[in-house]
């Protein structure tokens, strides 16, 4: 089921929020955009799940990139799951390192599910598949 149109820029809004957050590498801002269960799968060999182990993006950012890179959300595309409070996005976050004039990274394709938290989003999971530069 098609999205609202509320639903939808507030989703956008907060893949927004996710991209500037691990640029500037604030893990309690970025991590609070996810459920405290939140599941991370693709970014290592393991999945990481819960805030504490999901804080090493935004340092593993900061820190390899040396502040420089910087990560744009493209084609998202969200429907409803089994009810309103939740949704299947699918996106694609181009990360670029600009320390070394904006090169490709990583394209990272991924299939996130997001829950309703009262009146905003949360990120429950974010399978992301990696497509290296």
């Amino acid at each position: 089921m098609a999205i609202s149109t509320d639903d939808y820029v507030a989703i956008s809004n907060l893949l927004g929020e996710y991209c500037w957050l691990v640029d500037e590498g604030d893990e309690a801002g970025w991590t609070a955009l996810w459920t405290e269960d939140g599941e991370f799968i693709g970014f290592g060999p393991q999945p990481l799940v819960g805030r504490e182990q999901l804080a090493a993006i935004p340092r593993h950012s900061l820190n390899t990139g040396q502040g420089m890179l910087r990560h744009k959300v493209a084609n998202l595309h969200a429907r409803y799951g089994d009810s309103t409070d939740t949704v299947h996005a699918r996106l694609y976050n181009h990360v670029t390192n600009w320390s070394k004039g904006g090169v490709p990274v990583v394209l990272a394709v991924c299939e996130m599910i997001l829950v309703r938290d009262g009146d905003s989003w949360k990120i429950q999971r974010n399978d992301a598949r990696m497509l290296s530069a």
